[in-house]
């Protein structure tokens, strides 16, 4: 096993709750078409429309607090995650059909959707609040948030749709009911920030760019993932294994985060591969310095300081193990240094080398899916092979996450 993460006694080695049939059900979302039923000037998939729903909602979330509302950031997570793969299940399910069918059949369909996920997330403990919460029993301000930025996000999309073709059949009639879904959250203090202030409009916009950024740029693949449906990915795994390697909730957090933020730069500069980065001598330095400059300039001198200051902490040294005290961070030795000393709330702390086995899977993942559909590269499969690798015999405070690799071998 990796000697990197510490001498593991095998006899005590447990595998991830995180399986290969929720790995490929996650990968699913970045094949199901949105608005397939409307000429599209791009093609919008569900992953890209769930990342970007969840970033909208951080933002509206960290308003909520400048306003001095107290945010439950793991019940906002989880039940992200409720939705999402719920939409997931019932995709063939076009949105007005599905609405109308909550106000008669809601328990029928969440018994289904909970059947289906069942083998994958039951050793979860939060998976027996799943059925409670998509019950719709309780309107908290986390389900306001998450609602707000569903809205938004379709309505960010519907908009490029609209001015593509405003004279399609219904097409204003849909844009006037996302329109009043928006309005009908306008109570939530970041919800006025997007609508009264451009710069807060053109930040929502500066993410949902990373949805036509799209990874392995010189290498068709299917399905064709964006950098911001990888951040997601990211963002997801390396958050379910978390809970696996007994993370306290603080850190849970912050690697959901982390992992959805850690290319934010990329807006700016674009999705360099790593290849170009490693060409010339020092020229990974001078990038990172590039980004860093721009995202001072173009996002962290627009945002409330609870924002920038989260921004800076999960994309400066995205991958160091780190913690903080009193708002100032810190480096730790190694990752088992971070987790036997620094695991608690109060040190905010970031399993770096944690999150970058996950930044892996899902670049994994995207070319292991693509060859088993047949759309194959000599970069697509020594991009996996390398990665395979670094990364197969990973074993992490006595988890095998290398199985995670090995399972798709």
């Amino acid at each position: 096993m990796d000697s990197h993460f510490g001498t593991q006694n095998t006899s005590k080695i447990k595998a991830p709750r995180l399986n290969a049939g929720l790995l490929k059900k996650i990968f699913i979302a970045a094949s199901i078409r949105r608005w397939n039923d409307q000429a599209t000037p791009v093609e919008f998939v569900e992953l890209d429309k769930q990342a970007h729903k969840i970033v909208i909602a951080y933002i509206l979330a960290k308003y909520e607090e400048n306003c001095g509302k107290s945010v439950d950031w793991e019940s906002l997570i989880l039940q992200f995650c409720f939705e999402f793969f719920e939409r997931i299940v019932l995709t063939d399910i076009k949105p007005p059909v599905f609405h109308k069918l909550r106000e008669t059949h809601n328990k029928e369909l969440v018994t289904f959707v909970c059947e289906c996920l069942e083998s994958d997330l039951q050793e979860y403990e939060f998976f027996s609040s799943m059925r409670e919460y998509l019950l719709g029993s309780k309107d908290s301000l986390e389900r306001q948030i998450l609602k707000a930025s569903h809205y938004y996000a379709s309505k960010w999309e519907f908009d490029i749709i609209y001015h593509f073709n405003p004279l399609m059949y219904d097409v204003q009639n849909i844009r006037n009911i996302i329109n009043k879904q928006v309005e009908e959250h306008y109570h939530l203090a970041g919800m006025q920030q997007i609508m009264l202030y451009e710069n807060v409009r053109e930040l929502v916009a500066m993410f949902g760019q990373l949805r036509f950024q799209k990874r392995w740029s010189q290498t068709p693949r299917i399905p064709a993932t964006s950098v911001l449906g990888h951040t997601l990915i990211v963002a997801l795994s390396a958050y379910l294994v978390s809970f696996d390697i007994g993370c306290c909730k603080k850190m849970r957090i912050n690697h959901f985060l982390c992992g959805l933020f850690h290319d934010l730069p990329e807006i700016l500069t674009r999705d360099i591969i790593s290849p170009i980065k490693r060409s010339v001598k020092g020229l990974d330095r001078l990038i990172k310095e590039i980004e860093e400059e721009a995202v001072k300039k173009k996002i962290l001198a627009i945002v409330p300081p609870n924002i920038a200051e989260d921004i800076i902490y999960f994309t400066h040294n995205e991958f160091a193990n780190r913690y903080m005290i009193e708002h100032f961070p810190h480096n730790a030795a190694s990752g088992e240094e971070l987790m036997d000393k620094f695991n608690q709330n109060e040190y905010n702390g970031v399993y770096g080398e944690f999150l970058k086995i996950f930044d892996n899977l899902s670049a994994y993942l995207e070319a292991k899916i693509s060859i088993s559909h047949g759309i194959s590269s000599d970069d697509l499969i020594n991009g996996a092979q390398g990665i395979y690798e670094k990364c197969a015999q990973k074993v992490i405070r006595g988890v095998d996450v290398g199985k995670l690799f090995r399972d798709f071998a």
